[in-house]
């Protein structure tokens, strides 16, 4: 029979990457300086799994899930809460907008339709722009050089601004909203 630290290196050598994937699916480009630190936590929530001595049936899955939950406690034990000024401001900095009065899901489609409208190229390249992918991840992602997925991408906002009538609106608060 192996050892817990056996155990605990085989699962972590074998499922490296799923680990990996979920860590940076929660901390993409803004929480890039916790990973880290939620890399340790999720070493530490599987010694604790390992240490009770209860079997874990789907090691993949399983581990995603602990990847997934302790990566989003980190996160949010290290994001400062809003304070009731910064609350105030927000909904009228959207009422500015032409489209704060829209709800977030009213947002989101009214973005769908009009990336819909736009040539299929342009539309791949920014709605993976929107995503977080930089311009070279763009790039890597569909096989072109990093020039075709930059002016892709900026051409892809402008006929968006243009389609939307020009109004001076901050395309990626609309997606993430």
């Amino acid at each position: 029979m192996s050892t817990r630290l056996e155990q605990f290196e085989l699962l972590v050598g074998s499922y490296s990457r799923v680990l990996a994937s979920a860590i940076r699916r929660v901390c993409s480009r803004r929480y890039r300086t916790l990973i880290p630190d939620v890399e340790q936590e999720v070493y530490e929530a599987l010694w604790k799994r390992l240490g009770s001595g209860k079997e874990i049936e789907r090691p993949s899955s399983y581990l995603y899930k602990v990847a997934l939950t302790t990566a989003l406690a980190v996160v949010r034990k290290h994001t400062p809460e809003a304070s009731p000024i910064e609350t105030i401001k927000e909904p009228l900095a959207e009422a500015a907008s032409p489209f704060g009065g829209l709800l977030p899901a009213e947002r989101a489609r009214l973005l769908g339709e009009v990336l819909a409208l736009l040539p299929i190229d342009q539309s791949r390249a920014v709605r993976a722009h929107l995503a977080g992918f930089s311009h070279s991840e763009v790039a890597a992602l569909y096989g072109w050089t990093a020039s075709v997925a930059r002016h892709r991408i900026y051409r892809g906002i402008e006929t968006l601004r243009e389609k939307l009538k020009g109004a001076p609106i901050d395309v990626r608060a609309a997606a993430r909203s």
